[in-house]
């Protein structure tokens, strides 16, 4: 019976295999000769070259072509009718008139009533943008990255930032955090190429416009690593684990700076975007690595009606937290720990400022005279 089963299996197994093998090698008649003579001699179409040949779709015929390098006849446009039944139409005048005046692409996209995609591919036939290079965002893959640097990811990937499912790191900051979101660019400049982006968004229920950075690395070993670690299945979780042996002060205080606050001489770190269990890994984590003891907060959100938690310390937690977390806190961040002394460093900034204005106007004036 059993070797009845195992033949039945194999027999089995042999189809499959064949099956695939069929389906990997059923197209390998478009040679590229074939191509060349049927697209660049006979001027047919992907279409009519996938109907002749009785192929189902048209797709194939072009990734044939991509593989053999047979560019379009009709370059930078999927057929021959393209131009005609494009969106919008504009000359390099105009687009480089929209451009001068500060618009973004989701603006000018508004304003031609198209994608963003659309508008982008506009300005790049016009030479206005850089074509994206795919593979410059792996340069960075094999950099070694230093403590200080592997510590910065470990605490803030817990916050505001994220890794993407390619290996790179992701954040976002409010414009009024410039300072803390450069010094983040400024420990990552070895695995990223410097470059920004500047939007606004409306908050309904801010009622208000926010203007916010945001930057992104390049591809790294590490990164991707993390990745695995806090998105085993693409959802953000706390790895207790990796965090009980890996996380160090420096770490915690970019988690705090991304999601902590400062009230009433207590520390809060807003957790909303993980469960209870989580909020109950974290307060073993602070005691066992830190030896400090932080309660769980139950808040409930209006808008959803849900059950979200959060971390708070008293005043004597709060204390011993901030003793550990001082010597990384850069003096931008200050009002998250001490605000009497933020201001103090806001005020010296302040009139430094002053002076570097006063001259300038200084200069200027002599240079007018």
């Amino acid at each position: 019976m059993s070797n009845i089963i195992n033949r039945d299996v194999n027999y089995r197994r042999n189809i499959m295999i064949n099956k695939n093998y069929e389906n990997i090698h059923r197209y390998d008649f478009l040679t590229k000769e074939l191509l060349l003579k049927e697209y660049v001699e006979n001027k047919l179409t992907d279409r009519e070259i996938a109907k002749k040949y009785n192929i189902s779709s048209k797709t194939i015929i072009w990734r044939k072509r991509k593989k053999f390098s047979i560019e379009n006849r009709y370059k930078g446009k999927s057929n021959q009718n393209a131009k005609k039944n494009r969106k919008f139409n504009i000359n390099k005048e105009e687009a480089e008139l929209l451009l001068k005046k500060g618009n973004t692409y989701n603006k000018i996209a508004q304003i031609m009533n198209c994608s963003i995609s659309v508008a982008r591919r506009r300005f790049e036939e016009l030479g206005l943008t850089k074509k994206q290079n795919h593979t410059s965002r792996y340069k960075y893959v094999d950099i070694e990255l230093n403590n200080s640097q592997k510590q910065l990811l470990i605490g803030s990937v817990l916050g505001d930032g994220t890794t993407t499912k390619h290996g790179a790191y992701s954040c976002s900051h409010s414009i009024k955090q410039k300072e803390y979101f450069n010094h983040k660019r400024k420990i990552l400049n070895n695995i990223h190429s410097n470059c920004f982006q500047r939007y606004a968004h409306n908050y309904p229920y801010l009622k208000e416009r926010i203007e916010s950075l945001h930057f992104t690395t390049g591809c790294n070993k590490l990164l991707y690593e993390l990745r695995n670690i806090y998105y085993p299945e693409g959802k953000k979780i706390f790895p207790y684990n990796y965090l009980l042996k890996n996380m160090s002060e420096e770490a915690l205080a970019y988690w705090y700076c991304d999601d902590g606050s400062y009230q009433q001489y207590c520390c809060y770190i807003y957790t909303y975007g993980y469960t209870y269990e989580e909020q109950v890994l974290m307060q073993k984590l602070f005691f066992n690595k830190f030896n400090i003891d932080v309660d769980i907060k139950e808040f409930k959100e209006k808008i959803r009606n849900k059950k979200k938690y959060y971390l708070k310390m008293n005043k004597e937690n709060s204390k011993n937290f901030i003793s550990l977390i001082r010597p990384y806190i850069i003096p931008s961040m200050l009002y998250k720990i001490d605000y009497e002394e933020y201001k103090i460093w806001r005020k010296k900034k302040e009139l430094l400022l002053k002076e570097s204005q006063n001259k300038k106007n200084l200069i200027m004036s002599n240079i007018s005279k």
